[in-house]
């Protein structure tokens, strides 16, 4: 029940799950208080165990190095009538298949499911039923949008969606910064940069970058020169770049937290 445990639980109760249907545990006193003041009537305990026992659907968020620890936990109750759902960064769902016997589908939502506007990305893991899917996709489009997408995306779609609310902030501190730097006093600088994000955004609704373009740059005029100069730096290999990397990164990221996983449990088992 972090962040992104209690923004799901926030959905489940919007999908119209009620809210003494739903458990889910935290690590401190402090954290316990926490969630029974955000989400009335839920039942927070400080046992993974006493959560997952009698829960139809789990839905795994920790941070990666956790999981060795939950599923030392709580294992043996991961059975064939549970369906897990798993956000947790770069951990696939053949290393949770292995681990549980549970069904087991994975999601990549994006920090914007706190507002409500989230992205995220869905992909069928081992024994995971159409039904399952659905209820999975049924849930996150609570909280936002939902894809459904083969496994082998998704530190693609971490890279883009996952790290994307990151970059829009930057490209937004940047236009407030601008604005500033051509005379703007800084609130309505910063207004109008959220404003120019959020209409643009609308506008790719219903036309391509390049009819946008067509439509705001006249020949000779304020955009075109504009353009010209970001042509100029490589502002579309940049932001290109920013997204590649962070996929590089993300799949190096998933190698090294299985790799752990994986050895940990191996020590275990001995």
């Amino acid at each position: 029940m972090g962040k992104i445990g209690t923004a799901i639980a926030k959905a489940l109760i919007k999908t119209g799950v009620k809210a003494c249907d739903i458990a889910g545990s935290v690590r401190s006193e402090h954290g316990l208080m926490r969630a029974k003041g955000e989400l009335p009537g839920i039942h927070v305990a400080l046992s993974n165990e006493e959560v997952v026992k009698d829960a139809e659907v789990i839905v795994l968020a920790v941070k990666p190095r956790q999981v060795v620890d939950v599923i030392n936990d709580v294992g043996k109750l991961l059975t064939e009538d549970k369906l897990m759902i798993s956000v947790v960064a770069g951990l696939s769902t053949r290393i949770l298949g292995n681990l549980t016997r549970a069904r087991v589908i994975r999601g990549m939502p994006n920090i914007a499911i706190l507002e409500g506007s989230g992205v995220t990305a869905v992909s069928r893991g081992p024994r995971a039923t159409d039904t399952d899917v659905e209820f999975t996709c049924s849930l996150f489009n609570a909280v936002g949008k939902c894809y459904i997408i083969n496994e082998e995306y998704l530190n693609a779609v971490t890279a883009l969606s996952g790290s994307g609310p990151a970059y829009v902030a930057m490209i937004v501190e940047a236009l407030w910064e601008a604005g500033i730097l051509v005379g703007l006093p800084s609130d309505l600088a910063w207004s109008l940069s959220i404003d120019v994000i959020e209409s643009g955004a609308r506008l790719l609704n219903s036309k391509k970058p390049w009819e946008i373009i067509s439509d705001v740059a006249t020949p000779g005029g304020v955009t075109i020169s504009g353009i010209k100069f970001a042509e100029e730096r490589g502002l579309k290999g940049l932001l290109m770049g920013m997204i590649e990397s962070a996929y590089r990164r993300s799949t190096d990221v998933q190698k090294i937290i299985e790799d752990t996983i994986e050895a940990n449990l191996s020590k275990l088992r001995k």
